[in-house]
């Protein structure tokens, strides 16, 4: 017992070192770019990400520290990390006179992440409970934002944007993870299962996905830097994928609930219905189609609430589930005829693409209108009874 406390020691003192040299190559950091010495700065950056890499890989320090002490390491090293950021942002400011949006998004991110994480870990221990050890998304973040600071150092154009918006997305779901542990209460409420948490992703990221498709500050899609093509593309592919495996993982574990019947559904006309709104402001799909859409997702929800309130569950029904998956490969036709590369190899493709988008959503609409008609048939006996 002796030997193992004293090891802990040892590891504990160890990590705390390798906290502070990290914390000194950040301020390091800080005056190399104010010297233009940006090669230097990078390097030292790129010393940080290994020193960060031991500390939570190598020396478990999260797995060992002592609460508080986690808690102001984590605040020194994320503080470093915005005083970083913010340098690099104001540096290009006064180099190309102009203001970043995405760099200064990402440092009002990290400042409302570093706020909130600390404000909330202090809480958490003066009320003498436990705080969470940071999760893999937490620790992808910090290695996402550690990246992004040498890519924007090294002037590295093509990458930037890309490392941004992956730390973004990777900032977005840490944050995420904490709250849910912090809101839930382990006494009262069982925790996520595995099928829940892949369809709450689906409703968190779909705010990202809107940023993504206008991230130009263009309604004309086809305009939209490549790299956000794809991504929005890699985006929508996720969230079928997610759909599909939710389902799949809650019968394959018996852990088919009431929540997640109705969590489901409710993502995936959140993640669509966000996806045509774009569709309509880029000219792919008219007002009307959108319209009679969402008419027909707002009525079988109000048949579901009505249903609930006589204590149903009305699960989904097979046209929903082809609706649905119709739905997503329209969506997924149409983003890859926007990517420039298709519309180079395929003849004539402009004639064609004048056509397409309008034509994928009317099949959609009416398949839509199809699973409408099935629901309200199917469900007379819940109507009747309002009637």
């Amino acid at each position: 017992m002796i030997h193992e406390t004293s090891q802990s020691q040892t590891l504990r003192l160890r990590g705390r070192i390798w906290s502070i040299l990290r914390a000194l190559l950040f301020v390091l950091v800080i005056y190399f770019i104010w010297s233009e010495k940006t090669f230097v700065a990078a390097t030292c950056v790129l010393a940080a990400l290994i020193m960060g890499w031991i500390n939570t890989y190598q020396l478990h320090v999260q797995e060992i520290e002592t609460p508080y002490y986690r808690v102001w390491l984590n605040f020194i090293d994320g503080l470093l990390s915005f005083a970083v950021m913010t340098s690099i942002m104001i540096r290009n400011w006064i180099k190309n006179e102009e203001m970043e949006m995405i760099l200064a998004v990402g440092c009002v991110f990290l400042l409302i992440r570093l706020i909130s994480y600390t404000l909330f870990s202090v809480g958490v221990l003066r009320e003498g409970k436990q705080i969470a050890r940071r999760g893999s998304w937490s620790k992808l973040a910090t290695i996402a934002i550690t990246l992004t600071m040498g890519v924007y150092l090294l002037d590295l154009e093509n990458y930037m944007q890309i490392m941004m918006v992956a730390s973004l997305l990777l900032m977005g779901a840490s944050s995420a993870s904490f709250l849910y542990w912090y809101y839930r209460d382990p006494a009262h409420r069982k925790p996520l299962s595995v099928a829940s948490q892949l369809t709450m992703s689906r409703i968190v990221l779909t705010p990202f996905l809107l940023w993504v498709f206008f991230y130009d500050n263009d309604l004309n899609y086809s305009n939209n830097n490549i790299t956000f093509k794809i991504l929005a593309l890699i985006m929508v592919l996720g969230f079928m994928l997610t759909d599909f495996l939710d389902g799949y993982l809650a019968r394959k574990m018996g852990d088919v609930s009431t929540l997640g019947k109705y969590l489901d559904p409710f993502s995936d006309k959140i993640a669509n219905m966000t996806i045509f709104l774009c569709f309509i402001a880029t000219n792919y799909a008219p007002v009307w189609m959108v319209a009679l859409i969402y008419f027909r997702e707002a009525s079988v929800e109000t048949l579901r609430t009505l249903a609930a309130s006589e204590g149903i569950v009305m699960p989904a029904r097979k046209s929903g589930k082809w609706k649905t998956a119709l739905q997503g490969i329209g969506i997924v036709v149409i983003l890859l005829g926007a990517l420039d590369p298709v519309s180079q190899i395929i003849p004539n493709y402009e004639q064609i693409w004048n056509y397409l988008p309008n034509t994928v959503m009317g099949i959609i609409t009416a398949i839509t209108l199809i699973s409408g008609v099935d629901y309200f048939v199917a469900s007379k006996h819940i109507i009747k009874k309002f009637l």
